[in-house]
This record gives structure tokens, C-alpha cells and sequence, in this order.
């Protein structure tokens, strides 16, 4: 996955992938990025439900502006093809590019929100300026 664009999403794709994170075992995940966020200064929560919640100052200029929320799942389907030995609870995702597609041969994936969750880290770590709006017709 390190030499798939942009390299931010990809890296913390890999991060999702390296964790086991079946439902109702997110924890070790939760926990990974929380401590990544607040090594960044940024506010994190973990709510009663176990939901985290991670903050971000607007950019300069943009600190009086409306607020944008993006929210994703951290847990993932767990199927493994018949035949193949994979204990989701302990293994990471092995994902390979296979014909041009990012794969994970002979189990699930994970990215039905996985890339949900490694856009929106990949969006709290950007430090390029917020996009200018462009005036539409």
C-alpha cells in the first residue's frame, strides 16, 4: 500500500488493517488513534457507546466557520473464504494489490468503512490550507 496515492489515506488504511478490529473488539483500534490524535494536539473523547471523537481546530481564517463533521465505523465483516485459517480477533489483514484492485486474498478487507475512517484521519493530519470554494454557475 505505500505507493498508493495519496499516501496519507493509504498509510492509515495500513494502520486499520495491521489492528484487528472484529465488532464489539475495537478497543486496541480506538485506543491506537486516540493516542495518535493526541500526540497531534488534537482534542479526542470516548463517549459511553465507546464512540471516539476526535476534534480539530478550523484552520486559520476558518476558525469562525461551521464546523464539518465525518464519521465511519472502526469495526469491520469479518469472513474468511472456506479453507482458509484467519482468527480475526488476533490476525491483521494481509492486503495485496491483485489485478490493479487492493485486496485482501482469501479474507474480508475491512474497507466497507475502513477507508471512511483512514479518510478522515488522513483529513485531521493535512496541514495544507482548507479548499477555497469556487462560485458554482
Amino acid at each position: 500500500m505505500q505507493h498508493l496515492e495519496p499516501s496519507l489515506v493509504w498509510r492509515h488504511f495500513a494502520t486499520l488493517c495491521s489492528i484487528p478490529r472484529p465488532s464489539k473488539q475495537e478497543g486496541a483500534l480506538r485506543q491506537t488513534l486516540a493516542d495518535w490524535a493526541v500526540e497531534r494536539g488534537l482534542e479526542t473523547l470516548v463517549d459511553q457507546a465507546g464512540n471516539l471523537l476526535i476534534r480539530k481546530p478550523g484552520s486559520p481564517g476558518k476558525e469562525n466557520h461551521p464546523a464539518l463533521a465525518m464519521q465511519a465505523h472502526l469495526d469491520m465483516v469479518c469472513q474468511a473464504n472456506a479453507g482458509t485459517q484467519h482468527d480475526f480477533t488476533k490476525d491483521p489483514i494481509t492486503a495485496v494489490i491483485k489485478d490493479g484492485w487492493l485486496i485482501a486474498e482469501n479474507t474480508t478487507l475491512g474497507a466497507d468503512n475502513g477507508i471512511g475512517v483512514a479518510l478522515a484521519l488522513a483529513a485531521l493530519e493535512d496541514e495544507t490550507p482548507a479548499i477555497r470554494r469556487s462560485k458554482c454557475c
